[in-house]
């Protein structure tokens, strides 16, 4: 009895493994590249060139190099997006389970601070799914993925999450702060191990995580920044609108 029910639990999250391939030099370079990014916007061009900080963060950075490039290496090599966690498999418990996730995290985050009014609100609530979902695709999807098939489960969770830390160098953030990130970055891989689709994560739980943090950092930005963001998601969404088009098409 022991024997078969073993069967049914999922131990591969325990096996770990070397099997290293070229795709994880493609990982360090995409990763190299937004944070190179990140920092010509933010410590190059400064938030006092809006337009050139914009840009490079948004559409170039989070969409370009974050999220575009990874899911044309992926079909590039004949995968699905399922490769980088886009999937309609699990969705519904992922929904479900992002939504459980989210309540817990806004009681011990969110409930507590006090909100600013609307129109400083808003253009931090696109701002923080604009990033979320580039950080669900590209250090989930992208980089936890490739990590966990090389070396197995715990070491793609914890140098997936390394990974995610350490990019916020890019935003300038100090080592303390890199630290606290690391921890958050476990928590948001394990997260996204329980199902690997992005839908656990987004657009719920990681962007209120992201919300949170600007708000009791002080963060304040002008309200047209709201269409900047709402243009990198639309950047975002047609893109993998299109190639999934384009895949069932060549599928048929």
């Amino acid at each position: 009895m022991q024997g078969e029910g073993s069967r049914h639990l999922d131990w591969s999250i325990f096996q770990f493994r070397w099997q290293p391939s070229a795709e994880l030099a493609l990982v360090v370079l995409t990763w190299i590249a937004v944070v190179a990014g990140l920092w010509t916007a933010f410590q190059g061009f400064t938030t006092q060139r809006v337009a050139l900080n914009f840009i490079t963060f948004g559409p170039i950075s989070i969409f370009g190099l974050g999220v575009a490039v990874p899911i044309l290496l992926i079909i590039r090599n004949g995968r699905s997006l399922k490769a980088v966690g886009i999937t309609s498999s699990r969705a519904v418990l992922s929904i479900a389970l992002s939504l459980l996730f989210a309540v817990i995290q806004y009681t011990q985050t969110m409930a507590g601070v006090g909100l600013p009014a609307l129109d400083r609100v808003i253009p931090l609530v696109t701002m923080a799914l604009a990033v979320g979902l580039f950080e669900a695709i590209f250090f989930r999807g992208w980089i936890q993925l490739r990590l966990e098939a090389a070396f197995g489960a715990i070491p793609g969770i914890c140098f997936g999450s390394l990974f995610y830390a350490l990019y916020h160098v890019g935003y300038g953030m100090a080592p303390g702060e890199i630290a606290f990130l690391f921890v958050i970055g476990l928590i948001y891989a394990v997260v996204f191990r329980l199902t690997r689709n992005i839908l656990i994560l987004w657009p719920f739980l990681t962007p209120m995580g992201g919300l949170f943090s600007n708000i009791k950092d002080g963060l304040t930005l002008p309200f047209e920044a709201t269409y900047g963001f709402l243009l990198v998601l639309g950047l975002m969404f047609a893109f993998i609108l299109s190639v999934t088009v384009y895949m069932r098409r060549k599928a048929c």
